[in-house]
């Protein structure tokens, strides 16, 4: 007789979402968490080469990257069970939230760097 345990959070996530689209968003929420940190000067030497160097690169890059898994979501919709189609609403609906997110966190930066800053 063997007990099995039940499946962690995590693991369900994990399986809800696939392992590529769980670490495209965890990269993502991490771009979102060095947001205030960008300010729009570059720095090459010390710890604030990350925020204003490879964050904002990785975001530019999260910011195609996620709409095409949206697209390709879509697509595997068409064909796809009942049941997968559900869940791929779901895994819709949370891509939406987290790259409308990311814009939003980003959006200061962006408007700084383009110089179009109300504030100023």
């Amino acid at each position: 007789m063997t007990t099995e345990t039940p499946p962690s959070p995590w693991q369900r996530v994990v399986a809800r979402l696939g392992p590529l689209r769980v670490m495209l968003l965890g990269a993502a929420l991490v771009i979102m968490l060095l947001a205030p940190f960008a300010d729009g000067s570059v720095h090459a030497h010390d710890w604030r080469l990350i925020p204003g160097v490879v964050a904002p690169s990785v975001m530019m890059m999260l910011v195609f990257a996620i709409p095409l898994d949206m697209t390709m979501t879509r697509v595997f919709m068409a064909d796809a069970a009942e049941q997968e189609r559900a869940r791929l609403r779901s895994v819709l609906r949370i891509e939406a939230v987290v790259y409308v997110a990311m814009l939003l966190a980003w959006t200061p930066f962006l408007l700084n760097v383009l110089e179009l800053s109300p504030f100023e």
